[in-house]
């Protein structure tokens, strides 16, 4: 991890650059029994939507979570993050300041201790209206001191198709 003193203006951030690595997402792993109620699930609600009419509900129903499941197996990548006097690049994405409105930086508690927890960037652009970025070990502090020099900072909340696919253990 390479860490400069975080500029006062974008102006002043010549070759400045904050570089880290994290997961992409955090996974989980996940018990036999854990599929087994999924899956059960899914195929309950694909049959109930089967028997009132709607066949290609629960065939999409049945594929998502088929991809679902598959996918939740795969441990993520370890990405390189990098802010600097460009923008934010996330692994092979990149997002210039120009297209971003604001950001706010949440925090992280598991089992009663800090832990670093994400950026969130709202963009200008309405198809992708939230970009949320893990900190992983970085320090929080300069990460919010460059940013801060460059972006708003407006309180916002994790998007709710995260939460709910990380309170179902996805």
């Amino acid at each position: 991890m390479h860490i400069r003193e975080a500029p006062d203006t974008l102006n002043n951030m010549d070759d400045y650059r904050i570089k880290w690595h994290a997961p992409e997402y955090e996974h989980r792993e996940h018990t036999q029994s854990w599929y087994w109620w999924t899956g059960g699930i899914v195929v309950v609600l694909s049959a109930v939507f089967f028997v009132f009419g709607n066949a290609l509900l629960s065939i999409i129903l049945l594929l998502g979570m088929g991809l679902l499941l598959a996918s939740s197996t795969h441990p993520p990548q370890i990405l390189e993050y990098e802010l600097s006097k460009k923008g934010v690049r996330a692994g092979k994405t990149f997002y210039p300041w120009k297209f971003l409105e604001s950001f706010w930086i949440t925090e992280e508690y598991k089992d009663g201790k800090h832990s670093n927890g994400k950026i969130l960037l709202t963009s200008k652009k309405s198809f992708m209206p939230l970009i949320v970025v893990p900190l992983g070990d970085t320090s929080t502090e300069e990460v919010h001191k460059a940013l801060s020099s460059i972006l708003p900072e407006h309180p916002q909340a994790e998007p709710l198709p995260d939460r709910v696919m990380r309170r179902l253990g996805f």
